[in-house]
Parts: C-alpha cells; sequence; structure tokens
C-alpha cells in the first residue's frame, strides 16, 4: 500500500499544493493507486507495477496525450516540474493524474451502455493513426488457442470427471474454429486497443461517459476484441432461474442492450462485415475461455464445482446457438 510517507515524496516533485489526506482507490488488482487530496484539489497517483518496463509506461502516457488532444475523454497526466510525466524514487515508478468526477456503470440505465459504444468506436477512430504503436500481441480470443487448456485439463483429470465435458468442449472448439478461423482472425481490422473494456474502467455523469481510463493492457488486436468484451460485461440482463451460478459470468447477454451499444458503434465507425460474422464466435470463446481457465486455476477444488464451471460455458455455447442470428441482426450496420 502507498504510504503517507510515500505520497509525500512523489508529491514533492510536483506543484499541486499541500498534502492533506489520502486513500486507497478503490479499484485496481494490478498497480497501486490512491486517490490524494491537496490545498489545491484532487489527484490519482499510482505506482506501477515492477514489471511494467518504462517503454511500455512512456506509451501508455503518449497514447493518452494523443487521445486528449483529439477530444477523448481520457485521463490527464500531470508533468513534474521539470516536464517529465513520471516520478522514479527507488526504482519504483509513479505518475499523478487530475481525479475525475462521477459515477459507477448503473445496469438500470441501459443509456450508458449506448454511449460506451459510442465512446468505444471513437477510440478506435482516434488511435487508427497513433504513430509507433507496438508490435501486434498474441490474438487474446482466437477459438483455435483453446484447444490448449482443454488438452491440459484432460492430463490433469486422471479419474475422468470431467471427460464427457471435455469432449464437448473439444467438439464445441472445433466448431468454432470453422466459424472463425486463423486467417479470418487475422484479417479482422487489427489497431490498437484498450484491451480492458469493462465498467470498472468507465466513469460516467448521468447516462454520459466521462472519461475512459486504465490503459495499462494497449495492445495490437482485433478491434473486435474490445467491442465482445464490452458486451459480454456490461450488456447483460438478469440471470434465468436455471443460470449456473458458480461460473465466471454474470448472466448472458440482453439483446436490446447488445442492440443499444452497437448501433451507438456503428453510428461513428461501422463495423465491417467479417467482424459481424466473426462476433457471436469471438463472444462464445470469452465466455468459453473464462470458464476453462477458472477450471485450471483451481486444481484443488471438487469435480462439482468443475463441472458447475464447465456447465455454464455449455450454456452460454447453447444460448449462443439460439440466439445467434438476433445477434447478428443486432450488430448490422444502421
Amino acid at each position: 500500500m502507498l504510504t503517507h510517507e510515500d505520497i509525500a515524496r512523489v508529491l514533492a516533485h510536483y506543484d499541486v499544493g499541500e498534502l492533506r489526506s489520502s486513500r486507497a482507490a478503490g479499484h485496481g488488482m494490478i498497480n497501486e493507486t490512491a486517490i490524494v487530496e491537496t490545498s489545491f484539489g484532487r489527484f490519482v497517483l499510482r505506482r506501477n507495477r515492477r514489471s511494467s518496463g518504462l517503454q511500455t509506461i512512456k506509451l501508455r502516457h503518449r497514447l493518452l496525450e494523443w487521445l486528449r488532444q483529439r477530444g477523448f475523454p481520457a485521463p490527464r497526466v500531470l508533468p513534474t516540474r521539470n516536464g517529465e510525466t513520471m516520478v522514479i524514487i527507488d526504482e519504483q515508478v509513479y505518475e499523478l493524474s487530475i481525479f475525475i468526477v462521477g459515477d459507477e456503470f448503473d445496469p438500470a440505465r441501459p443509456r450508458q451502455l449506448s454511449d460506451v459504444g459510442r465512446v468505444l468506436s471513437s477510440y478506435h477512430r482516434a488511435v487508427t493513426d497513433f504513430p509507433e504503436p507496438p508490435p501486434p500481441s498474441a490474438p487474446r480470443y482466437l477459438p483455435s488457442s483453446l484447444r490448449g487448456l482443454t488438452e491440459r485439463l484432460i492430463t490433469r483429470d486422471i479419474l475422468g470427471d470431467l471427460t464427457l465435458s471435455l469432449h464437448w468442449y473439444e467438439r464445441r472448439i472445433a466448431e468454432l474454429c470453422r466459424q472463425l478461423s486463423d486467417e479470418t482472425y487475422e484479417s479482422l481490422p487489427h489497431l490498437l486497443i484498450h484491451g480492458d473494456m469493462h465498467r470498472d474502467n468507465i466513469i460516467f455523469r448521468g447516462d454520459a461517459v466521462a472519461a475512459l481510463i486504465d490503459y495499462d493492457q494497449i495492445c495490437i488486436d482485433a478491434r473486435l476484441v474490445d467491442i465482445a468484451d464490452a458486451l459480454v460485461d456490461m450488456a447483460i440482463g438478469s440471470p434465468p432461474p436455471n443460470w449456473p451460478m458458480w461460473g465466471v459470468y454474470r448472466a448472458p447477454l440482453d439483446l436490446e442492450r447488445v442492440r443499444l451499444f452497437l448501433r451507438a458503434y456503428n453510428a461513428v465507425v461501422p463495423l465491417s462485415r467479417t467482424e459481424v460474422q466473426a462476433l457471436p464466435a469471438m463472444l462464445e470463446v470469452i465466455w468459453l475461455q473464462g470458464n476453462l481457465r477458472r477450471t485450471l486455476s483451481t486444481p484443488d477444488a471438487e469435480p462439482e464445482y468443475h463441472l458447475e464451471l464447465l456447465g455454464q460455458g455449455q450454456w452460454l455455447a447453447e444460448w449462443m446457438d439460439r440466439h445467434r442470428d438476433r445477434i447478428l441482426e443486432a450488430v448490422m450496420v444502421y
């Protein structure tokens, strides 16, 4: 945790007034973040994780400035007295940004989701010509990558408790690979995605997005990754009565919320026909991948728990079979 002494040492490099109070930020599992109150106002102080290289941090800072120059609601990283965007103390890298006043995502306000679609599309448009992007990353939601997860689980499942479920997964993955092949994934529009599109990284004022924050996961990948992540996290309704509660995901998609988001996204930058056709498969890859990884990461859990995890993935895949046409209708360009 950031101590009062840590914060005071960092603030000594800025012209932001006298430190009055601080508290740990509510979100963020990777970096240490504090809300700082000074005689000049409120700020966000962050100590970056040690594994974040300086070049990665500088890339993120350049991107934030690029976005702000184009009127995009990105956080403002403050310069130190000597004009740098970071402070290094005892080999730890710190940064200070303006605190953004706003509210969290409210599922009871569906118009928020429309604005998320608009803002995400605006972000994708803004980064199209971002200079000096990083090299492409490994595809995040490639169906063929799921095979390695099932193979590891089959090897570990010595007693055969998960055999039937894993065989179902193998058949389903083969079908997804036909729907979204490696070559088709590679042909999708790629750019510098945000990489972490979920509700905790968006600040709202009423129904409008006040800021999109947390750019730690930026990378070159299919822009459809950001869209699918946002839908899986936010375009959902209440879980149905037979919902597998031990699984990774809160609920299946709500088709009206999907429509709200995609209409707003397409109004700024329309999706290509290839992206439209690929979206259902990518959504399903996210669901299956999440439950497979949770199963792998809990080796000491009871077989019943693992079967419930794998069962949620199967439930969602079967839901997609029933609703694929309606998903495609929702994503059509308006």
